[in-house]
C-alpha cells in the first residue's frame, strides 16, 4: 500500500462520532496530516452544504490522499468527486449506502437519506476516480439495511470488510475505538491473503472443517490456506483443499466469494478468496491432523447454523443464490 500524507473525515447525520477522535490521534501517531471538519447535520442536511465544507480543503483531495467517511456523508463524498472530477488514493466507508431506505418513525432521516440514490455515473466515477476502496460495515447496524451494506463495495469496485456487532458505528453504538482504521487509511495496513474451496457433493451438501487455528481457537470453516510463489488462486485453493481433506477437486464457477475481516488488533487484513468446486473422483477424506481436526460433508442449512463467523454464513448464502438452491 502506497502510504497516505493527508487524511479528511467526513462525518454523517449526527455530527463527529466518537470513533473519529481516535482516528484523528492514531492518524497524527502514524504522520498523517488530518483534518476533521463539521457538515450539517439532521435538518441542515443538503447536498450544497457537504459541498460548500468540501471545497474549503482542495488539499485533501488527490494522489496522496485519503478520506473516512461515515453513512450519509459516504454518498455526499461520491456526488462532490463526480461533479468536480476530483479523485483520491484510499476510500474508507463506514456504513456506506448507494440507495435510499426507510427507517419507521425517523422522517427528517428519512428525507435526508433521500438525497443519497447514486446514479450510475457517480458509481462508475468513484471506480476509476478512487484508487483503492475499502468499504467496513457490521451484521447488527440499527439503520442502514443488511443487504444494503453488503451491496455498497459491489457497486463501486471496492474491497468489503464485515465487523461483527459494532452496530451503525455512530453516537448510539458507543464505540471509542475502531481497530485497523487508521492502519488501513494511512497505508500502513499488513496484508495476509488465503485462497481456498467450497466443495458440493453431488447433492449439493457442502464440506465444513472444523479448523485449528495457530493460537489453538477451534472453529468451522472451508479449506483454505497461502499461496505459493508461481501459483494462481485457482492452483492454490485447489492445492490447499488436497493438503487439508485430501480431495481432488474441479472449479465450477471462476468468479471467487471474497471474505474481508481485521486480525491483531487491526494491524492486519485477511483476505480470503474462495471458489465453489465439485469433487473429481472418491469423496473419502484424509486430514491434515494438525490444522483439520474434523471434517464431513452436510447440508447448506446446517452448515450455516454451525458457522462460527458471520462472514461464513454470508458466504453460504452466497452459495445458494449463485446455485439457485
Amino acid at each position: 500500500m502506497e502510504k497516505i500524507k493527508k487524511v479528511l473525515l467526513v462525518h454523517g447525520y449526527n455530527g463527529i462520532p466518537e470513533i473519529f477522535r481516535a482516528f484523528k490521534r492514531d492518524l497524527e501517531a502514524l504522520g498523517c496530516e488530518v483534518a476533521m471538519p463539521e457538515f450539517p447535520v439532521r435538518e441542515d442536511i443538503s447536498v450544497k452544504g457537504y459541498f460548500d465544507v468540501f471545497d474549503q480543503y482542495p488539499e485533501f483531495f488527490g494522489n496522496d490522499c485519503a478520506v473516512i467517511v461515515h453513512s450519509i456523508g459516504n454518498g455526499m463524498l461520491l456526488k462532490y468527486l463526480a461533479a468536480t472530477g476530483k479523485g483520491l488514493n484510499r476510500y474508507i466507508s463506514l456504513a456506506g449506502f448507494a440507495v435510499p431506505f426507510v427507517v419507521e418513525g425517523k422522517d427528517v432521516l428519512n428525507e435526508k437519506v433521500a438525497l443519497i440514490n447514486l446514479s450510475s455515473d457517480e458509481l462508475e466515477h468513484a471506480k476509476t476516480a478512487i484508487k483503492e476502496s475499502f468499504c467496513i460495515f457490521s451484521n447488527d447496524d440499527h439503520i442502514v439495511p443488511y443487504k444494503t451494506l453488503q451491496e455498497y463495495p459491489k457497486k463501486i469496485g471496492g474491497v468489503g470488510i464485515l465487523i461483527e456487532n459494532i452496530g451503525h458505528m455512530g453516537h448510539k453504538a458507543g464505540l471509542t475505538e475502531l481497530p485497523g482504521v487508521a492502519e488501513l487509511a494511512s497505508g500502513t495496513t499488513e496484508f495476509e491473503f488465503s485462497c481456498g474451496c467450497i466443495i458440493l457433493d453431488e447433492n449439493n451438501n457442502v464440506l465444513m472443517e472444523r479448523e485449528i487455528s495457530r493460537r489453538g481457537d477451534r472453529f468451522w470453516a472451508f479449506p483454505k490456506g497461502h499461496m505459493e510463489a508461481g501459483e494462481t488462486e485457482e492452483q492454490t485453493a485447489i492445492r490447499e483443499t488436497k493438503e487439508e481433506v485430501g480431495l481432488d477437486v474441479e472449479i465450477i464457477d471462476k468468479e471467487s466469494i471474497d471474505n474481508n475481516y481485521f486480525l491483531h488488533d487491526g494491524k492486519v487484513l485477511k483476505q480470503v478468496i474462495q471458489f465453489i468446486a465439485r469433487p473429481v473422483g472418491s469423496t473419502e477424506l484424509k486430514l491434515q491432523a494438525e490444522e483439520v481436526e474434523q471434517a464431513r460433508f452436510m447440508s447448506l442449512d446446517e452448515a450455516r447454523e454451525l458457522a462460527d463467523f458471520e462472514y461464513t454464513k454470508i458466504t453460504i448464502d452466497e452459495v445458494k443464490e449463485r446455485m439457485g438452491l
